[in-house]
């Protein structure tokens, strides 16, 4: 029986040892997950900053919206000139309604500037 409790004391070790393994790695993952999801952030927020600079046409694709589709796309001109957690847009379909939308929402970001030779209606 002695070595049947030995062998039992091994095996709850090493279900400990990778247990916390597990648990370290899965730490480490989320890090870079959060690294990776800030860069994202970063260069969305570069992106918008541009745009309201010059001024120009921004095509958002957001995620995470409520309906049957997985994105939504939205278009307009960025309103305010300083980028922080969330951006005002005069849309384009009716320049009379301005649409708050957070950067956390955003997925990708295209713009179209004034100077550019394409036509924007």
């Amino acid at each position: 029986m002695d070595n049947n409790h030995k062998s039992t004391m091994k095996s709850i070790s090493k279900l400990i040892s990778q247990s916390s393994q597990s648990f370290f790695s899965a730490f480490l993952d989320d890090s870079k997950d959060k690294q990776s999801k800030n860069k994202e952030r970063e260069e969305i927020l570069k992106k918008l900053q541009v745009a309201s600079a010059q001024k120009s046409l921004v095509v958002l694709q957001l995620k995470e919206v409520p309906t049957s589709q997985k994105f939504e796309t939205v278009s307009g001109w960025i309103v305010s000139k300083s980028i922080g957690d969330s951006i005002m847009l005069r849309l384009q379909a009716d320049s009379q309604q301005i649409r708050m939308i957070t950067v956390e929402h955003i997925k990708k970001v295209s713009t179209l500037s004034k100077n550019d030779k394409r036509l924007i209606k």
